[in-house]
């Protein structure tokens, strides 16, 4: 098998070679090379001498005057005229070869100038195959290095595919270790939520039916069947969206000593503040909740909100965070959970409280009522009002988590749709409307007890 047939590279370079080598041809006349020609010299010479012998048959040389002389010359006129019968034909032969050979001396001559013109038009020829001749020894060079250089080339493709071979697979081994984490992680978090339900079941089973106490989180006497760490995952955002958030209240929150988190979830705010160093503790009533919370080191409680804060000396805190809490409880219950607050403060001390915003239409169609352990809405009003009769100061609201950033809103028109003295009209009522129903989804209220100039506070 030749070298062409086994390597593409020799194959291709030969089909190429080819290629210029008939377009070549196409565009030049073949010429044969210049050839050297006889002489006709010689030929017509004897031509001429024989034609001269020819014309010389039958006549008489001339002799000098005189009787012998005389005598002689009409005797070979006399044999002259009787062999003129004999000689005549040989005469006319002789004539006849003598125009031959003139005629065919013309013909060769012709032919030699035929020569001369045929040599000079193949001279491209000449050139051509030359040039042929170097281009095929630069090809035998070049397939003397072909074996070698493809050796090389098969050699760093087989490096790159092995290299894309390993790093696909370290990827897919990275990407298989991480699913099978995760999926052990999410496993482990349903085990331990098991074991937590389990246990609190068995716990009441052995305590027996018993009344909550009074003011307790609305969510600890609802049906065992709800998952409420489940229903908060699902609808209220991950534990890190959360967080997120709540990084809001970190200026409200930074440099206190005693910070209490009432209903603190999975414990976002208690991680906020572990990362500012601020010691902070939280009191929840779900096993669940208060399971996730130990599990990330957190200090919490799980015992009723009115009975830890009934054990915590009037004025020892510095700060009360509450996030999404009061709309589960009953009106007179939110009540005097603020007013108790505000006693737990001391001089300085902040309590903020974090709560759906009623005046934003959007979460009675988006939020509100995903949560069936929601009693009522509180609007913005009434909470400063309570702040207020709870002896707090330096009341701010913020309005918090916009619809419109995940809604669409009417925008607002220019002059060109519409006349300019009813244009600011139009769009201050749009504006008002996009407030209403795409405003803050949240908003907090943040109060302090007298003696404290609130940070950013209005």
């Amino acid at each position: 098998m030749s070298a062409a047939e086994t390597n593409p590279e020799v194959a291709g370079r030969l089909r190429e070679i080819r290629e210029r080598i008939r377009k070549r041809l196409e565009r030049t006349v073949p010429a044969a090379p210049e050839l050297p020609l006889p002489s006709l010299e010689g030929l017509k010479e004897a031509a001429t001498a024989a034609r001269s012998l020819a014309a010389a048959i039958g006549t008489l040389n001339p002799r000098p005057p005189g009787l012998v002389n005389g005598v002689v010359q009409a005797v070979k006129h006399a044999l002259a005229r009787m062999l003129e019968w004999h000689v005549r034909p040989q005469r006319d032969f002789n004539h006849a070869t003598m125009e031959c050979l003139a005629r065919t001396a013309e013909i060769l001559e012709a032919t030699n100038q035929n020569l001369l013109l045929l040599a000079k038009s193949l001279d491209p020829f000449a050139r051509l195959c030359q040039g042929l001749g170097q281009e095929l020894d630069s090809v035998h060079e070049h397939m003397d290095t072909v074996p070698e250089h493809f050796e090389e080339q098969m050699k760093h493709q087989r490096w790159a595919y092995e290299g894309l071979l390993q790093r696909q697979s370290s990827a897919l081994h990275d990407r298989a270790a991480e699913l099978v984490g995760n999926l052990r992680g999410e496993f482990q978090e349903e085990l331990r939520l098991l074991r937590q339900r389990v246990a609190a079941q068995a716990k009441a089973q052995e305590a027996g039916a018993g009344a909550a106490p009074v003011g307790s989180e609305i969510r600890a006497s609802s049906p065992v069947t709800l998952d409420y760490f489940q229903l908060e995952r699902h609808f209220r955002g991950t534990e890190e969206e959360i967080r997120g958030r709540q990084s809001f209240y970190a200026p409200f929150f930074r440099g206190r000593k005693n910070v209490l988190d009432v209903a603190c979830g999975r414990g976002e705010f208690l991680e906020l503040m572990r990362e500012l160093k601020v010691p902070a503790r939280g009191v929840d009533l779900d096993a669940d909740m208060v399971g996730r919370c130990l599990e990330k080191g957190l200090g919490v409680a799980k015992t009723d909100v009115f009975a830890y804060l009934a054990s915590v000396p009037d004025g020892s805190l510095d700060g009360i965070f509450s996030a999404q809490f009061v709309e589960h409880l009953q009106p007179e219950t939110y009540m005097s959970l603020i007013a108790q607050c505000a006693r737990k403060l001391g001089p300085s001390g902040v309590l903020a409280i974090e709560t759906p915003n009623p005046e934003c239409l959007a979460i009675f169609s988006q939020t509100f009522y995903l949560d069936p352990t929601h009693v009522k809405p509180i609007p913005p009003g009434q909470m400063r009002f309570l702040f207020t009769e709870a002896g707090l100061t330096q009341i701010s609201t913020h309005f918090l988590s916009p619809a419109s950033a995940g809604l669409p809103v009417l925008p607002s028109l220019s002059s060109r749709v519409i006349e300019a003295d009813k244009l600011r009209a139009w769009n201050e009522a749009v504006a008002r409307f996009n407030e209403t129903f795409f405003g803050g989804m949240d908003y907090a209220v943040i109060g302090y007890r007298p003696g404290f100039n609130a940070p950013g506070g209005g």
